[in-house]
């Protein structure tokens, strides 16, 4: 009984956080087994555990149903794996929910679904999970191991090392994802040649290789006029992926030391007018980007689709749009991805396991997905020979190919600490940032016990000292 509260005590709060993330616009776009442990570290990487024998699925077999959140998965690859195989078209279907990927009700409808069992009536076969919530289903018994269903070894050779670290709990790989999303910098080469001599990304990602050398050339952009970046949050996701300890151990609250430097740092950035004091996805936030602001932190999806977007019938009106390009930066990070997991009570899990082999191992498969929609997938093979190719050129790089810096950013990614909190408990410390930065709090000390009292109010099962 006592597990059982604290498990709806923890599926409670992370919907109502989650929503109150994603109201404040400070994410991308309960649980059924609560966990408070890390999701990755020495008791998730994945095990040599055999991979049990896999045989094609029969043609006349039970239909499955594959969950979503919007029409990209079911538009993109789940047709391309139709199209490979005909013969099973009409025994995958895809439900869209029309949610948000973090939006509880997503959570919500499908883990009633999950524990409604074969009672469901379009039980999910496959689940789709956006990177902040994805571990609720990793980590839970509503889900199966991949590797008793026939997917793992040979198949997940060629995927970055981060996302399976990611979706293993327990030793057991529980999810696998078709993309990856490297962070980087987006910087103006234009500005580098003003201010730093050059715009190539040696000479770029020599000036900012770390925090140090990140500040010294923001002084140097202050001099010339510029804004290092548009507002001190841009920091966020970098300095939340160098954390050395998860958010929870032992059911305690663990403050790790990201945390202070992210609050320092951030508040340098917004005392010391390197910024245009924006906050992230505001309106005047992305005016920088046509503007004054030297770089923005982002990530593949972002370089292709929020950097200086296109117009619908495919034109830019940007000044800047062909004046950028991308380094690692200071800091290897992540940001955003999508997982797919596969429930306990599938009724074809060959079928499952096949889907799984074709939109998220396959190389050919992943290669012309990469090509056709610039989705920078976790396939090194098939990235590679885009590469040896020639292919994947872009005007956001002004003409350069960013697909060998996404690989470099996407080899150098360790995510052993996350868990379940990291998308909520990092809002907490941006909104604690923000007090912060407007002299609502006065000092790090102060704007860390908000954090603290905001976890003491929400997560009561969390012991905070």
């Amino acid at each position: 009984m006592k597990k059982f509260k604290k498990v709806m005590a923890l599926s409670l709060a992370m919907a109502m956080g989650l929503s109150l993330v994603a109201c404040g616009g400070s994410s991308d776009d309960t649980t059924t087994e609560g966990t408070t442990t890390a999701a990755g570290g020495d008791d998730s990487t994945p095990t040599t555990e055999a991979v049990a024998d896999f045989e094609m699925p029969a043609e006349d077999g039970e239909k499955i149903y594959v969950y979503s959140w919007n029409t990209e998965l079911g538009d993109g690859l789940l047709k391309d794996f139709q199209e490979k195989y005909p013969q099973y078209a009409d025994q995958v279907e895809y439900v869209n929910l029309g949610v948000g990927g973090t939006d509880p009700e997503y959570q919500t409808q499908i883990d009633a679904q999950l524990q409604a069992g074969t009672g469901a009536e379009k039980y999910p076969s496959i689940i789709a999970a956006d990177n902040d919530v994805a571990l609720h289903w990793v980590q839970s018994d509503y889900t199966l191991n991949l590797a008793d269903i026939g997917v793992g070894g040979d198949d997940t050779a060629e995927m970055f090392k981060y996302t399976l670290d990611y979706a293993t709990y327990n030793g057991s790989l529980k999810a696998l994802s078709w993309q990856a999303t490297p962070g980087v910098v987006c910087y103006r080469t234009d500005i580098a040649e003003e201010v730093l001599g050059a715009g190539d990304r040696e000479t770029v990602q020599a000036a900012i290789a770390d925090w140090d050398k990140f500040f010294e050339t923001a002084d140097k952009m202050k001099e010339k006029g510029y804004k290092m970046v548009s507002g001190p949050d841009d920091i966020k996701y970098p300095l939340a992926d160098s954390k050395t300890s998860p958010w929870v151990e032992d059911d305690k609250l663990n403050i790790d030391g990201w945390v202070n430097t992210y609050l320092e740092y951030a508040k340098k950035l917004y005392d010391g007018d390197y910024t245009n004091k924006t906050a992230m996805w505001s309106d005047a936030w992305s005016q920088g980007m046509d503007g004054d602001v030297f770089c923005y932190f982002g990530t593949t999806w972002f370089l292709y689709w929020s950097l200086l977007p296109d117009n619908e019938d495919g034109t830019n009106d940007a000044k800047h749009v062909e004046d950028y390009n991308i380094v690692t930066g200071p800091q290897t990070y992540h940001w955003g991805g999508t997982y797919l997991s596969v429930g306990k009570d599938c009724p074809n899990t060959a079928l499952a396991a096949l889907v799984l082999k074709t939109i998220c191992c396959d190389k050919d498969v992943l290669k012309a997905h990469c090509e056709s929609s610039s989705d920078f997938v976790n396939n090194k093979a098939a990235v590679q020979e885009l590469i040896d190719e020639g292919k994947g050129a872009s005007k956001k790089c002004g003409g350069e190919n960013p697909l060998p810096a996404f690989m470099e950013a996407a080899e150098g990614i360790s995510l052993p600490y996350a868990t379940p909190y990291d998308a909520i408990f990092n809002g907490f410390v941006d909104t604690a940032s923000q007090a912060y930065n407007s002299g609502e709090i006065k000092s790090v000390d102060e704007a860390i016990q908000k954090v603290k009292d905001q976890v003491s109010d929400g997560y009561s099962f969390i012991t905070v000292e």
